[in-house]
């Protein structure tokens, strides 16, 4: 069956074509549960509560990128449909580059203010060190998240949304391997379960940014 959003749709089709979507939403709202799986296992409940604290910077990045993500898709699908090609291109590369320069922003306020950050939604003295370290980590990759939020909306636009669905398996399963590997077999601390994350946020931006490109 065609995959191309130009094709002719009926509830069945659309179903098919959506579906795609809907899974790759499941897995990356699982990343949070994979990362506390293993912090619990490994580094016990105080981890896992930093872990939780500081998890909504990660969830406001995601969000933006969602956003971008959904009205930037309806705006270059519309001008695909209206044959206006480079149009189309050139909304697709602002979105993506607006949508990175946030996230760098967004990285580098972190950076400069995580002990305030994390104060502020709720770290205890105890449990600071924890904070810190996954959030400095986690937002990183920062950019690599917004990538992968956008690109999995536009590969959906590209008429590819099955990519886009093995690339976030792909991404998700890679998590879960570097967290056991990070944690169990290198013995790291709470940062080793933000760079499983990131890992796998990595993989969906750089084979986006090839296919795209």
């Amino acid at each position: 069956m065609s995959q191309s959003i130009s094709q002719k749709f009926t509830p069945i089709s659309l179903l098919k074509f959506a579906l795609p979507s809907m899974v790759m939403m499941m897995f990356m709202s699982c990343y949070t549960i994979v990362d506390g799986i293993f912090i619990s296992r490994y580094l016990g409940s105080e981890a896992l509560s930093a872990a939780n604290i500081v998890y909504p910077v990660f969830n406001l990045l995601l969000a933006v990128g969602i956003m971008f993500a959904t009205g930037g898709s309806a705006v270059v699908s519309k001008k695909l449909g209206e044959g206006k090609k480079e149009e189309a291109m050139e909304d697709f590369s602002f979105l993506t580059a607006v949508g990175v320069a946030l996230s760098v922003l967004l990285m580098i306020a972190t950076l400069l203010f995580h002990n305030q950050i994390s104060l502020f939604l709720g770290s205890s003295e105890r449990i600071l060190d924890y904070c810190n370290a996954y959030l400095i980590y986690l937002v990183l990759f920062a950019p690599a998240c917004m990538l992968q939020s956008l690109y999995q909306s536009f590969f959906v636009t590209a008429g590819k949304p099955r990519l886009g669905l093995v690339l976030t398996v792909i991404a998700g399963l890679a998590n879960a391997f570097f967290d056991y590997f990070f944690l169990a077999v290198c013995g790291m601390e709470i940062e080793g379960a933000a760079i499983a994350t990131g890992i796998g946020q990595t993989i969906m931006a750089v084979v986006g940014i090839v296919y795209f490109f």
